[in-house]
């Protein structure tokens, strides 16, 4: 019995055995699947933020607006508006024009002025900025009162010399006016004002055009606009009554416009015309030396478009622009 039960012990372990070793032959351990090899994917280049209102790249920092004085006696004082990126030229009493520069304050380090009193075409022209501090020296009362009213409204910031004056810079006396300067880079860190955004430039190549160097506007039989095209810098020389303007636009734009009599008077007993900015008109744009015919559109407070026949942007050089409100009395010739 005893040796039964060995024997069947020992076969039972020898099928244990042969149940364990299969076939007998080593199992050689699976390969490992090799990983896929994964390429890095590339960060995508950031597109640059492009200023809307010179179609360079864009620096932040406020946009700031000055008044800046073009009666015959300022002339000679006229300084800083080569800074701007944009400057707006307007009628005013006596068939004068007047200049409202726009500079993006943090690149406006030097004196603009002479600084002069606002005008309540102003208003609309600056809606289209982001609540843009409007420097300036004095005012007609009910026009003080509407550039106050505007402020409140939210439109603009008042940074005239009544309520800032610690940012002015009282300079020579001449026959007619005391002269103001003021640096835009102080009047932005002082006074706060948005960022500039869309008023309705667009730019980049545009081919065709007519071939132009200069033209002329006429706001008036007392003022009188030259502009030539400095084909070796790319820029406008623009000039009045003989006298360089210290400016070097890339663009000049004119932009006629309605004016009207307005409410108000000057000192002299002169009606101030009213531009207005809004509606629809006839344009021209002088980029590259040469001449895009179009028509400007802008509807309540919205930006200004500049579009050609087909209803198509005309599209601007990169830099500064320059933008005649040629009153539909005036005139413009090309040559």
């Amino acid at each position: 019995m005893r040796s039964k039960a060995l024997v069947v012990t020992v076969a039972a372990a020898a099928a244990l055995l042969a149940a364990c070793s299969g076939s007998g032959k080593p199992t050689a351990s699976p390969s490992p699947t090799p990983s896929p090899t994964v390429s890095p994917t590339p960060s995508p280049t950031p597109t640059p933020v492009l200023d809307p209102l010179t179609g360079l790249a864009l620096v932040r920092g406020p946009v700031v607006a000055v008044k800046v004085d073009n009666a015959p006696l300022a002339r000679p004082y006229q300084r800083g508006m080569r800074q701007a990126a944009v400057v707006y030229q307007e009628l005013v009493e006596g068939g004068l024009t007047r200049f409202m520069a726009v500079f993006e304050s943090t690149q406006a380090t030097s004196e603009v002025g002479p600084v002069r009193s606002g005008r309540e075409s102003d208003i609309d022209i600056l809606r289209v900025y982001a609540k843009p501090p409007l420097a300036f020296s004095g005012a007609q009362p009910g026009v003080l009162a509407l550039i106050r009213g505007a402020a409140r409204a939210g439109y603009l910031i008042d940074a005239s010399y009544d309520t800032a004056p610690y940012l002015f810079r009282l300079g020579e006396r001449r026959r007619d006016a005391r002269n103001f300067f003021v640096v835009p880079a102080r009047v932005g860190q002082r006074r706060g004002g948005g960022d500039p955004r869309d008023i309705g430039f667009r730019f980049g190549p545009e081919p065709g055009g007519v071939p132009v160097t200069v033209a002329t506007a006429a706001f008036s039989p007392q003022s009188r606009m030259r502009v030539r095209f400095d084909a070796a810098k790319g820029r406008w020389v623009i000039s009045q009554n003989g006298r360089v303007v210290p400016v070097s636009p890339a663009n000049v734009i004119v932009q006629e416009v309605r004016t009207k009599p307005s409410r108000f008077h000057d000192v002299h007993h002169m009606n101030t015309p009213l531009t207005i900015s809004t509606g629809t008109g006839t344009a021209f744009v002088l980029r590259d030396g040469k001449r895009f015919n179009g028509t400007w559109r802008r509807s309540a407070y919205g930006p200004t478009r500049f579009v050609d026949a087909a209803g198509k942007d005309i599209l601007l050089s990169t830099g500064p622009t320059w933008v005649f409100l040629l009153p539909r009395s005036g005139s413009i010739s090309f040559g």
